[in-house]
């Protein structure tokens, strides 16, 4: 009887898609967090990127009917709307992602109901009270305006309560890890509604000006807040039990407040280029540096995607004491953000002098300006989600004094380089103080958390563990 050899049939190889994946996995994470998260940011990245296509085609369509004069008034106007329909929330829109999460993952229900109601009755009062008080400014000191811009201000002071209510209501959304109801309706429904109101009124032979592109701004936000919220409410009654609320308005407001200064310099540290060039230069030169900037937009919803999918999971994992999760995402979460930032520059840079011309003849200069604010933007990536992380975790106080040193660094930069360079002087100002800011709230996560977040590529001795 003859000896038989078995001999083991050698696996056929593995198609070449999950090769490359496994690769991409061993060499990036494989932890569900991570992949979660990923997965997350890929669909805020997919939506904002609708939405910037919606926004930018609006923008370009506001540039061609409106004149350069106009839209640079509307520009103002618009950062004005932005940088208050941020800051008066008093903090509480920002601080729902860390005390929602954190209530729904202990079960402790009534503080979550006591913080919904209590949080929307804050951000409202804070709103309507900015709103007063911005009527009387603008009451008493328009014989100090040009008539251009008298309209346009009075219309933003109803638009930018709706904001700050919607920056409230996403925040909620983003606390569930609803992306889609999050985002879609703040960035495609409100900036389509724009586009169509724009559109219809032109189409009507209604004459467009920077009033009426502002009154069309006010009834986009309003059906867009008014959409969002009811498919909020409707889901929050679905998944989290009735409780009798209870409150900690103390606290609450205890760690909202630094919030108001993180999110408010960095409102104005976003816009502080704008607005005090607009105090040195003509409106037309304002609507080419807003140009630039919406280009710009195209690449810093990387960042905002990742912090949309990330920020409340930080939270979460803090409230469940995950150091190791925690540590794992705050990498991935770099990673994530720099390359797909890095490939983003690569694919908008050549396309810009293309897209800076849909807005019309002139909007070319802004390229040397799209340039440098490149690069700022990228090391921003490069210094991690160090802002998050400090916010979250509850080092507030710190990341709220950063935000101030930045900000007093970028409006005395601005001051000094205006002048003699103009727009491009914005740029740089505004460059130099954002790397100094991520840089050092890069430090802080470090000397606070005791966590390394700027961008690094994982030991390659991974992937041999990931084989093992």
């Amino acid at each position: 009887m003859s000896d038989t050899v078995e001999v083991e049939a050698t696996p056929p190889p593995s198609p070449i898609h999950l090769r490359l994946l496994a690769k991409i996995e061993a060499r990036f994470g494989t932890d569900k967090q991570a992949r979660e998260s990923a997965f997350a940011a890929l669909k805020v990245l997919i939506i904002r990127c609708t939405g910037a296509g919606i926004a930018y085609a609006t923008q370009v369509l506001l540039s061609r009917l409106l004149g350069q004069s106009d839209y640079g008034i509307f520009t103002l106007v618009w950062v004005w709307i932005i940088v208050l329909g941020h800051i008066t929330p008093a903090g509480f829109a920002q601080v729902a992602c860390r005390f929602v999460p954190h209530y729904y993952a202990r079960n402790e229900h009534d503080l979550l109901h006591g913080f919904l109601r209590t949080g929307a009755l804050i951000v409202a009062a804070c709103a309507i009270t900015t709103a007063f008080v911005g009527g009387a400014i603008l009451w008493f000191a328009a014989p100090f305006f040009e008539n251009a811009y008298t309209l346009p201000f009075a219309l933003a002071l109803l638009v930018f309560p709706l904001f700050a209510l919607q920056d409230y209501v996403e925040n909620i959304a983003r606390s569930f890890n609803w992306t889609i109801l999050a985002i879609a309706p703040p960035y495609i429904i409100r900036h389509g509604l724009i586009a169509c109101g724009v559109i219809g009124s032109f189409m009507i032979g209604l004459p467009i000006s920077a009033g009426l592109a502002v009154a069309v701004t006010f009834c986009a936000a309003l059906i867009s807040l008014l959409v969002q919220t009811g498919f909020v409410w409707w889901r929050l009654k679905n998944i989290v039990p009735a409780a009798p609320r209870k409150t900690r308005t103390r606290e609450w407001v205890r760690t909202a407040l630094p919030l108001i200064f993180v999110d408010g310099t960095v409102m104005l540290f976003s816009n502080a280029d704008i607005l005090i060039l607009s105090l040195f230069v003509e409106p037309t030169t304002i609507a080419i540096y807003f140009a630039a900037s919406r280009i710009l937009q195209l690449i810093a919803f990387v960042q905002y995607a990742a912090t949309a999918a990330t920020a409340q999971q930080f939270s979460a994992l803090n409230a469940v004491d995950d150091a190791k999760a925690l540590s794992s995402l705050a990498r991935s979460t770099t990673r994530f953000t720099f390359i797909v930032s890095l490939g983003a520059v690569l694919v908008t840079y050549p396309l810009a002098p293309f897209l800076l011309s849909l807005f019309g003849e002139g909007f070319g200069e802004a390229m040397p300006i799209l340039t440098i604010l490149m690069v700022g933007l990228m090391v921003q990536a490069f210094a991690g989600p160090g802002e998050d992380l400090l916010k979250m975790l509850g080092h507030e106080r710190a990341c709220a004094a950063s935000s101030v040193i930045a900000l007093v660094l970028n409006v005395t930069l601005n001051f000094a380089l205006i002048p003699i360079f103009g727009a491009v002087g914005a740029a740089v100002a505004t460059v130099l103080s954002l790397s100094f800011q991520s840089l050092a709230l890069a430090w802080l996560v470090r000397h606070h958390l005791g966590l390394s977040i700027l961008f690094s590529l994982p030991p390659r001795e991974s992937s041999n563990e990931h084989a093992t």
